[in-house]
């Protein structure tokens, strides 16, 4: 949906609530623009699920988060905010699969040589008849299950694709909608893999395969540095504030109500701006939205994260950026190692681990103490896949993150459209990032959608909901020329 709603070459006051990397471009952009910003977030940090926690010398971001975007408008926002602290990274990612390893995103001679003669002829040939029977019968691709087997064939499907995805979603693949699927890895599939085993491209695509760019110190230096930019434009960025209602007039919104667990306060702006969950907003509308909205709403999920934040006496585990964690018998999905993504994450000589388990509200790991949750990272790495040595472990903790990602069951469409429609019939209300638009939105489009909103705030004409709207493969762009970096 494109519109403006505001004056241009005017300055007023906007509210943002949610102080991730989302809401915090848009306050940033308009505090550069002269409008009066505030920002309140619920937590007592800012950053959201792209944060960066210090601990005992330790640097931990909540699992891993790469910068690399298609945009070099987006590249250059990007340096211009880190400058100095702008490092470049290999990422070398692979997926521990029945005790080998085999590279992430899938190479086809890879996986080949990593599996029997016999599978790789049948995982060859089952593609070859999904290729044909779409061509020859196309059906829509509806379930992740049908998107995964159209691109793989069902044999790769069961082996890579399902184990992995349904331990992240807590859910059967063929309930969860296959536009997860294409956001990720449309492009990709093993006829693209085997092609680009054969022949190399000529030079221009850059894939996520070979280097990304990461801040030095953590994730979370862009949330802090965008906090730096708009105190400096006088702006205000509080936490520990949730919003627990949004007042409106069915025009507009006239109010923010926010806590802090003690008192209340009333906010007024000319703009609100929010990227607290979509569902949140529309629960929180008062007077209350209509049933049809509230349904929508209540029929949404998320899926949550727990980590664990383990530190070791060991200079370095591997060189991998990310270990995709297949195996069954593991709970955890995926680990990295801060480390090798920035030598800065550790104190010299020591190295550490995030471990990943992806859970439910109120489900059995979501309830287990840290103690139990740090204790079964351990035996899971040093027992299970001797990935480590327990004696190696010098101390961990373990971190809770709600509302993680969006969960794309197959109804999801058309509850979120319903939502959205909702909201934007309040003309000073902007939804924008992960959570506050339900897409699975990396940093790069998060940031984008704030600036975007505050763009169309200061009178341009654009559309917000268009970014990471293509079914596109995420992993691989066209360069036509090098985007400029800080040294470092």
């Amino acid at each position: 949906m494109i519109r403006s709603h505001w004056r241009p070459n005017s300055a007023g006051s906007v509210l943002v609530m949610g102080a991730g990397p989302a809401g915090l471009a848009a306050g940033l952009a308009l505090s550069h623009a002269g409008w009066s910003v505030r920002v309140v977030e619920a937590m007592d940090c800012v950053g959201g699920l792209a944060r960066t926690i210090e601990h005992d010398g330790f640097r931990f971001d909540i699992g891993g988060h790469r910068w690399f975007t298609k945009k070099d408008e987006l590249n250059q926002f990007f340096v211009n905010l880190l400058q100095e602290e702008v490092i470049w990274v290999d990422r070398i990612s692979r997926v521990y699969f029945d005790g080998k390893y085999v590279d992430y995103p899938l190479r086809a001679r890879n996986v080949m040589t990593r599996i029997s003669p016999v599978t790789s002829a049948r995982a060859i040939a089952d593609f070859a008849m999904a290729q044909t029977t779409q061509t020859l019968h196309p059906k829509p691709i509806t379930s992740m299950e049908d998107a995964y087997v159209a691109q793989f064939g069902r044999t790769l499907y069961e082996l890579f694709f399902r184990r992995y995805s349904e331990k992240v979603w807590g859910r059967p693949c063929t309930e969860l909608s296959g536009d997860w699927v294409s956001q990720r890895s449309n492009g990709l599939s093993l006829l693209t893999t085997i092609r680009d085993a054969i022949k190399r491209t000529d030079g221009k695509v850059q894939s996520l395969v070979e280097q990304f760019m990461y801040p030095r110190y953590g994730y979370g230096r862009i949330s802090e540095k965008m906090v730096e930019g708009i105190e400096r434009g006088g702006g205000r960025v509080d936490t520990e504030r949730r919003v627990v209602a949004a007042h409106h007039n069915g025009e507009r919104i006239t109010s923010v109500t926010v806590s802090d667990g003690r008192r209340e306060e009333i906010i007024e702006a000319d703009v609100i701006i929010s990227s607290i969950p979509m569902t949140e907003l529309a629960q929180i509308l008062t007077p209350s939205a209509d049933t049809a909205v509230l349904e929508a709403a209540q029929s949404l999920t998320y899926r949550d994260l727990v980590t664990v934040h383990l530190m070791l006496d060991r200079p370095q585990i591997t060189n991998d950026t990310w270990v995709y964690l297949h195996d069954p018998a593991l709970k955890c999905a995926r680990l990295h190692e801060p480390r090798n993504w920035s030598p800065d994450m550790a104190p010299p000589g020591k190295t550490s681990l995030v471990v990943e388990y992806f859970a439910d509200v109120g489900d059995e790991m979501w309830q287990k103490t840290d103690d139990d949750i740090c204790e079964l990272a351990v035996q899971e790495l040093s027992k299970t896949i001797h990935f480590i040595d327990a004696n190696d472990v010098i101390g961990g903790f373990a971190v809770r993150s709600r509302d993680a990602y969006p969960r794309y069951d197959v109804q999801y469409a058309p509850a979120v459209d319903r939502i959205k429609s909702h909201l934007r019939s309040f003309s000073n209300l902007e939804i924008v990032g992960r959570g506050g638009t339900f897409r699975y939105n990396n940093t790069d489009h998060a940031i984008e959608t704030g600036l975007l909103a505050a763009r169309q705030i200061l009178g341009e004409t654009v559309d917000v909901d268009s970014v990471n709207s293509k079914s596109e493969y995420l992993e691989m762009r066209v360069v036509e020329r090098q985007v400029p970096v800080a040294a470092g």
